[in-house]
């Protein structure tokens, strides 16, 4: 992803700040289910890891970024299930695309997909 807003779209230190905002948010206490706060911590960490690597991730690791904090701030804020499902819906989109270039961030993903599955999101 390039530095540079193109059409919109937050650059690569926007998304790396919003990741670690979030972050910091969800180290308070919480209403999430312990399965679903260890799964999407884990995949904020590696997605924090992938995207301060030397090379520049491709913008379909910067977009999974974005969506996954998206979620991760729907799900503390307490949005309503409808947004939930929405910000959900999107973090699953992204994850095929991103596949190719950060498989372990993908894993990741699919299991925090899977673990709000099991609580009805």
């Amino acid at each position: 992803m390039p530095n540079t807003p193109e059409s919109g779209k937050p650059t690569l230190q926007e998304v790396q700040a919003r990741l670690h905002e979030v972050a910091r948010a969800l180290r308070g206490p919480g209403s999430l289910k312990p399965e679903v706060h260890l799964a999407l911590a884990e995949l904020l960490d590696e997605l924090s890891a992938t995207l301060k690597a030397p090379n520049a991730p491709p913008p379909e690791v910067a977009h999974l970024a974005e969506s996954a904090t998206h979620l991760a701030q729907s799900l503390h804020d307490r949005h309503e299930k409808g947004l939930l499902e929405q910000a959900r819906d999107r973090l699953a989109g992204t994850v095929f695309q991103a596949e190719a270039h950060a498989p372990t961030a993908v894993g990741l993903a699919r299991r925090l997909l899977e673990a709000l599955a099991n609580i009805g999101i």
